[in-house]
């Protein structure tokens, strides 16, 4: 009798005990190939078939891992419009929902230092904008809340462009983002120099003050345009350097962007203490009185 017509139920069981026990193991961890294929599915770079077959092959490993650090790209796996650093290489989150984009709070990525760097400022003067200013020694009304709004508008522009840029709707909410971003600069850029600008004229009559303040909130307005596109050329055309020098090395810290927002924090840092001492100067302004009065003399 040939042995191809003899079922083994011995070695059938021990067969099905091993791919139970391989099965097992599979639903614990979650292979590379299908951590890949998930992320693919999500960013939007499989066809409809194959992204239907990973949704119904890897749901469960989609749900354990679309929120972590496993779920993480490289440069050639994620859309074109977030391609814009050549020399950033991983660490890129897929697309996914306003949800998953807060989650990924919790993890490290190459977005994380921009979140933080520019998330930080923005909590604590969202937080502590009190102790800011010296309230009790300002008289001036208006210009200390429109130094505080211009000094928190470029970190909430930035904070929410760098979390939810790739979220799942595409490159219409990235450019959407991208604008709000512009437009928190443009506003510190515009009016956080308002303050400044008051105390250099503050010593002429009232109607040449509005006449000054006016001219420079035109010009503000009419350069919002050029400033918009000064801004996205610089971002677009900037040197990246250092990861220009060592590529795929500085994707997740001490790249040309998370360089330039500590600059930046920096630089509004300093606009805020001389806005501080201009405030302060204004309120108990004598030099004008003096002047005033030797004029009527």
């Amino acid at each position: 009798m040939s042995d191809s017509g003899v079922s083994n139920p011995k070695g059938s069981g021990v067969a099905d005990a091993g791919a139970n026990a391989d099965s097992m193991v599979r639903q614990r961890t979650v292979p590379t190939s299908n951590d890949q294929s998930c992320s693919q599915a999500h960013n939007g770079v499989l066809a409809s078939d194959e992204k239907q077959s990973c949704e119904q092959g890897a749901s469960q490993q989609c749900s354990l891992h679309l929120w972590s650090k496993k779920a993480l790209l490289n440069r050639k796996d994620i859309p074109k419009h977030l391609q814009f650093n050549p020399y950033i290489e991983t660490g890129y989150r897929p697309l996914l929902s306003v949800w998953g984009c807060l989650m990924s709070l919790f993890y490290f990525h190459n977005e994380t230092i921009n979140i933080i760097t520019h998330g930080v400022p923005m909590l604590y003067i969202l937080l502590w904008w009190r102790t800011l200013l010296p309230w009790s020694e300002i008289t001036v009304p208006i210009l200390p809340w429109t130094h505080l709004v211009s000094t928190v508008s470029p970190w909430v522009g930035s904070t929410i462009y760098h979390l939810f840029m790739n979220h799942r709707a595409g490159e219409t909410c990235y450019k959407s983002l991208l604008h709000l971003d512009m437009f928190g600069i443009w506003i510190t850029q515009s009016f956080g120099a308002l303050t400044t600008v008051y105390a250099s004229v503050s010593c002429l009559s009232s109607s040449w003050i509005w006449r000054v303040l006016a001219v420079y909130c035109i010009v503000s307005l009419w350069c919002l345009y050029k400033d918009f596109l000064a801004v996205l050329g610089g971002f677009v055309g900037a040197l990246r350097v250092p990861e220009k020098w060592v590529p795929g090395r500085l994707d997740l810290l001490a790249n040309s962007h998370h360089i330039m927002h500590v600059v930046v924090v920096y630089a509004v840092y300093h606009l805020h203490q001389g806005a501080v001492l201009d405030l302060v100067w204004l309120s108990g302004n004598t030099t004008c009185q003096l002047a005033d009065t030797k004029n009527i003399m």
